[in-house]
């Protein structure tokens, strides 16, 4: 069992008050998305106050997270250091909400199509980019099982690796799954220089262009901390038929506090 890390931090560990801020983070996004199918949404990690209301605007958008037999696939970048190049995580999660299984077969079908992929869990052990979408995922979806994947590398033939595994383990397991990629944007600037920053590459997105928006990370030395994450779920998207990349929700966390200078960047995208 892994156990929640940030719990308390990120979110809180009371598991009233947790239920009740993501239902209305959800309820309120649930009235400006539209639901439908998705092949894989984008969400932010930061703490709740920060990009809570973001992040459920990914999840309110995936009418099909509701169906009793989705895998999701949590894809987050590795900010600890720890562990292997692409960790996958084996075991169960829980949270202050309860505890989520994980599809251990498609775990094993994806390691064994991934030349990089594989199984370990000390690189999920403190990291928090896949555990904060976890709260999420179980108010929008009780039922889902769920595979978790922590991508140290995050160059485009590491994200065309995985997403191709998972493709393939998916087909093969005869999986629904909804891939989940946890990023922020970039980090640490004005709102004005990070929606410069941003808006190219989130342009490249909705063309479904990877391989450019992965350029484009490298050229410009962009801090998207879950690029690979995002390249990776877009790919496989597209491998399973997705046209159509979407972006839902934009904001700079200096709209949430209130204190202008430097901050975070927070987007919410789905693609079907």
């Amino acid at each position: 069992m892994r156990f929640p890390a940030v719990a308390g931090s990120f979110y809180t560990s009371s598991s009233s008050q947790l239920r009740a801020e993501v239902k209305g983070y959800l309820g309120e996004a649930a009235r400006e998305v539209k639901a439908k199918k998705r092949l894989a949404i984008v969400c932010p990690h930061a703490g709740y106050m920060y990009s809570g209301a973001t992040a459920a605007y990914s999840f309110a958008s995936a009418s099909n997270l509701s169906q009793p037999s989705l895998t999701a696939i949590v894809i987050g970048p590795n900010h600890t250091g720890v562990g292997t190049p692409i960790s996958v995580s084996r075991e169960d999660w829980k949270t202050p909400l309860g505890e989520l299984k994980c599809d251990t077969e498609l775990v094993d079908a994806i390691v064994s199509e991934s030349k990089i992929a594989r199984r370990d869990e000390t690189a999920h052990a403190q990291e928090h980019s896949c555990e904060v979408q976890l709260p999420f995922l179980q108010l929008a979806a009780p039922s889902a099982r769920i595979v978790c994947i922590c991508m140290a590398w995050q160059d485009e033939k590491s994200a065309e690796d995985l997403a191709k595994a998972i493709f393939a383990a998916a087909k093969k397991t005869k999986r629904s799954i909804i891939a989940i990629a946890s990023s922020d944007f970039t980090h640490y600037e004005s709102a004005q220089s990070a929606k410069d920053k941003d808006t190219p590459a989130i342009s490249l997105l909705e063309k479904m262009d990877a391989a450019g928006f992965e350029s484009l990370i490298d050229a410009r030395d962009l801090s998207i901390c879950g690029h690979g994450p995002i390249a990776c779920a877009l790919i496989y998207a597209r491998l399973a038929g997705a046209k159509k990349c979407e972006l839902l929700k934009y904001i700079h966390s200096s709209e949430v506090t209130g204190e202008a200078g430097e901050g975070v960047a927070y987007a919410a995208l789905s693609i079907s």
